[in-house]
């Protein structure tokens, strides 16, 4: 029977078929193992290393449905689904226990595929469950709630043999209302997926994601306590998931105020056999060692710059907390370059927003605008709503001046403006109101109260049949005698004055 508890590679699985020894003299303890039956599968791993899946190209990952064959180990004329299945599962694990996030994602989907066409529900519980968290980390929302869901309903998941391999699909879940800002959701999947985290990789994404709500919540001493904890779990391990783990601690230390320790773990580059070896004499940053770092696979290369991109970004975001915009713009990785397309989608979020609060408070408010309608345009498809709900605060007024200049975005836009709207840090609960020292003509009135609505200068301009320019100048004399920069803030302080 299958239980909750950890296995080894060589652990006795359903169907009573002994999953192949996968490893030759490696200490690596492997969780949940494939459901079995019908044959004993070839050792996958020869001298002790582990052979991993073909990497797609790229390193996005790809649609478990899209795959048959394609990603796995190539067997033989003579080998069929089942042991494509059965072994590829195998290998897909010990690559996620090692935290080779690509690797296991395109190991399990080529895995998956093979599960279907020997028809075995349980190993394709276990791949589609644990490709489904993968997609989640890597930000493909859509793609992660589906294969989720689907993966819930397979009949294995309706008995309780199969917690371990539910629970990972309440993972991924759980990670998809985290990032589309619904923390009660986020909660109640993470307490179902609890059968999942006594092992490694499921229990440190676990503590990640809670650790997240919590400093979402402000409570950054109970964050930080589970991302330690988090760490503790991943026990010292690297790669792609290692690497998530301590840029969200240095999120989390700069958050608190300790820089200097933000930028001391922001400094650490994440290692895994075979390590990069450093550049001569080199004390760069996390962005500096981005660009100039080299390894000898394109596919270690490649997760070592995904890693490298998670630290600069957050190394970033410690410099513009100290207040050093400069030196937050010098380590901001490149998130328009080519191979930024291979970044978990959050990294790649969080730079561009950076970059979009970065060219307002250097003055420069279109590229600034250009720079967020990108970012709408990467968030839109997939519902994402944490990275601009729970940015640094200054983004949210370059959010509501969007409003004015126009977007593809609009309800996107608006409905991020209206949840942002006052943001608690930014009250002024118990202030007194100051009055007006120069009264709103009528016909600002009039408009001050469509400012608080949806619609641009342009929609306002036909709602009351004037030019653009008319309400143009309306507004900028509205802000001068509100004295206000931004339609929210002026919007705030009519609301204070009672004038709407």
């Amino acid at each position: 029977t299958h239980t909750a508890g950890a296995r080894s590679p060589g652990a006795v699985v359903s169907g009573g078929v002994r999953e192949p020894n996968a490893m030759a003299g490696g200490g690596v303890r492997e969780p949940n193992a494939v459901a079995g039956g019908g044959g004993r599968a070839p050792n996958a791993v020869a001298g002790g290393g582990v052979r991993q899946p073909n990497v797609v190209a790229g390193g996005g990952l790809r649609e478990p449905s899209a795959v048959v064959g394609a990603g796995a180990p190539r067997a033989d004329a003579g080998d069929d689904a089942d042991v494509r299945a059965v072994a590829g599962a195998a290998l897909a694990l010990l690559a996620l226990d090692s935290g080779d996030l690509t690797g296991a994602a395109t190991g399990f989907a080529a895995a998956l595929a093979a599960a279907r066409e020997a028809g075995r529900p349980r190993t394709e519980l276990v791949c589609a469950s644990r490709w489904a968290l993968l997609a989640a980390l890597r930000g493909e929302l859509r793609a992660a709630e589906e294969a989720a869901r689907s993966a819930l309903a397979l009949p294995p998941c309706q008995g309780w043999s199969a917690q371990v391999d539910c629970g990972y699909a309440y993972l991924a879940l759980g990670l998809v209302a985290m990032y589309r800002d619904q923390p009660a959701e986020a909660e109640a999947n993470l307490a179902l997926a609890a059968a999942a985290t006594g092992e490694r990789p499921a229990g440190a994404v676990a503590a990640w994601c809670r650790a997240y709500l919590r400093y979402d919540e402000g409570d950054l001493t109970a964050g930080h306590r589970l991302l330690v904890e988090a760490r503790e779990e991943w026990s010292g391990r690297a790669g792609e998931l290692g690497a998530l783990l301590l840029a969200a601690e240095v999120d989390l230390h700069s958050a608190r105020g300790d820089l200097a320790t933000a930028r001391g773990l922001a400094d650490h580059r994440p290692t895994w056999p075979p390590p990069a070896a450093p550049l001569a004499g080199s004390d760069a940053g996390p962005a500096a060692r981005l660009a100039g770092s080299a390894a000898p696979e394109a596919g270690l290369d490649a997760a070592l710059a995904r890693s490298d991109a998670a630290l600069a970004v957050a190394a970033a975001r410690v410099e513009l907390r100290a207040g050093d915009p400069r030196a937050a713009a010098r380590l901001l990785p490149d998130w328009t370059a080519a191979s930024a397309a291979d970044w978990p989608l959050p990294v790649r979020l969080d730079a561009a927003l950076l970059d979009a609060l970065l060219a307002a408070r250097g003055g420069d408010d279109r590229r600034a605008g250009r720079t967020l309608e990108s970012a709408l345009d990467l968030a839109a498809p997939d519902g994402y709503r944490r990275p601009f709900i729970r940015a640094e605060p200054g983004l949210r007024d370059v959010i509501a001046a969007h409003l004015d200049a126009g977007t593809a975005h609009w309800p996107m836009v608006s409905d991020l403006v209206r949840t942002v709207d006052v943001p608690p840090e930014r009250g002024t609960a118990g202030a007194p109101v100051v009055p007006l020292g120069e009264p709103l003509t009528e016909r600002e009135l009039t408009i001050l109260r469509y400012l608080q609505s949806i619609l641009s200068n342009v929609e306002i301009a036909g709602e009351l049949s004037v030019s653009v320019n008319t309400i143009k100048t309306h507004v900028r004399n509205i802000y001068r005698k509100l004295d206000a920069t931004r339609r929210r803030d002026a919007v705030r302080r009519a609301r204070e004055l009672h004038l709407i």
